[in-house]
């Protein structure tokens, strides 16, 4: 679930979030604290596929007033803690800038996120708590109903409303950067209306809570099982904080670094002749996203899922920024109709056109199954590794 810096909305990209749980193994390492449960489920609604979902736990600043969190997609492909304020029991205060509230309209493929900015002390696995960390709150009804500023729009694209919409509870981006304010607008507001600001100073954005860990702050490491072609339902990977700091979290060998593009975050991918398309590797995509003229679609399909008649198998070669490292992956294309048909949550072989002339191509949650992907942030270095952050590291 990429953030859109450019404004860019993709129809295709919409489909996102939600999966369910399979019995299979996931790849074998040693629990620690820097580990949660990577659960792929039906999402809070009940109603998705391919979505990951983890849980946290959220405290009023400096207090023992807490609620433990479920449902959050975890998203490498943004950076920054945001939660529904209609899932949330505890009210964290507010974020001020010269005396008013400060807010946020984060701008995504499938959703635009609106509300106010509030405070909390946060947790993730058994990790040392964050303290005063700044998180989005969704509320479409701040600060009255229909108060959102027209700046905060997407054409096309809806307001995310309610956790049942959306089907997760919040958004746990733990992607490539620490700070959102280049990839975010900012508002003041008083109780009546917002007005656009300049981004806050960096420790008062909304961001990525991993480079805050203590030690485990350079990235992290999500691993799910492999699947068989049908799909799979409830399944439960991994999410490990750190790369290379602990001995459940090393680099195996083999495994090559693919630099992301500092401005954009994104790397090439070569497929189908082409080599422009701009990629990224984002776990809060369901699918496999990209333009495929000989892959019929689905009838009457939104967004427009690919419906080969047979198990497709194709190859994209992917291309670090830097140009030092390439390598050529398969992936594959099932039948989405008779996908959905089994009642399965989690596919490997779900994909959809991103359409023509998108110039992108979008590596979603099938590419994680049967791997572990290793996401190194912005600013961070990693032991042992040469290529500078951010990256992408698997095999």
């Amino acid at each position: 679930m990429k953030h859109r810096n450019f404004k860019f909305a993709s129809a295709a990209i919409a489909a996102l979030m939600a999966v369910a749980l399979v019995a299979t193994a996931t790849p074998a390492f040693a629990v620690g604290p820097n580990v949660m449960n990577a659960n792929v489920t039906a999402g809070p609604a009940g109603t998705g596929v391919n979505g990951v979902y983890g849980h946290i736990t959220v405290c009023v600043p400096g207090t023992t007033t807490c609620q433990v969190i479920g449902g959050l997609l975890i998203d490498t492909g943004s950076f920054g803690l945001r939660i529904f304020r209609q899932a949330l029991t505890i009210k964290l205060p507010a974020e001020t800038s010269n005396g008013e509230m400060v807010a946020e309209c984060a701008f995504f493929g499938s959703a635009t996120a609106w509300g106010r900015i509030g405070l909390a002390d946060v947790k993730l696995a058994g990790e040392p708590k964050i303290r005063n960390l700044p998180v989005q709150l969704i509320n479409p009804a701040f600060p009255i109903p229909g108060g959102r500023p027209g700046a905060c729009e997407q054409t096309g694209v809806p307001l995310a409303q309610t956790p049942q919409q959306e089907n997760f509870n919040g958004i746990l981006g733990v992607g490539l950067l620490q700070y959102d304010g280049s990839f975010t607008d900012y508002f003041a507001c008083t109780a009546s209306s917002c007005g656009t600001i300049p981004a806050p100073p960096l420790d008062q954005q909304v961001q990525n809570p991993v480079p805050l860990l203590a030690a485990d702050n350079n990235g992290v490491m999500l691993s799910l099982p492999l699947l068989p072609s049908a799909g799979s339902p409830p399944l439960s990977g991994r999410l490990v904080f750190g790369i290379n700091t602990r001995p459940n979290n090393q680099v195996p060998a083999g495994f090559t670094a693919f630099s992301a593009d500092p401005a954009n975050l994104m790397f090439t991918t070569s497929f189908g002749g082409k080599m422009a398309f701009d990629s990224f590797i984002d776990s809060g995509s369901n699918g496999y996203f990209f333009h495929d003229s000989g892959l019929p679609l689905c009838t009457g399909a939104v967004p427009s899922w690919y419906c080969p008649a047979a198990l497709t198998m194709l190859q994209a070669t992917t291309i670090g920024s830097d140009t030092i490292n390439s390598e050529t992956k398969l992936l594959f294309i099932n039948n989405a109709t008779d996908l959905f048909s089994t009642g399965n949550r989690a596919f490997l072989d779900l994909g959809a056109d991103i359409g023509e002339g998108s110039g992108f191509f979008d590596w979603g949650l099938p590419f994680f199954f049967g791997r572990q992907v290793f996401v190194g942030i912005a600013g961070q270095s990693i032991s042992g590794v040469t290529e500078p952050t951010p990256l992408w590291i698997y095999k």
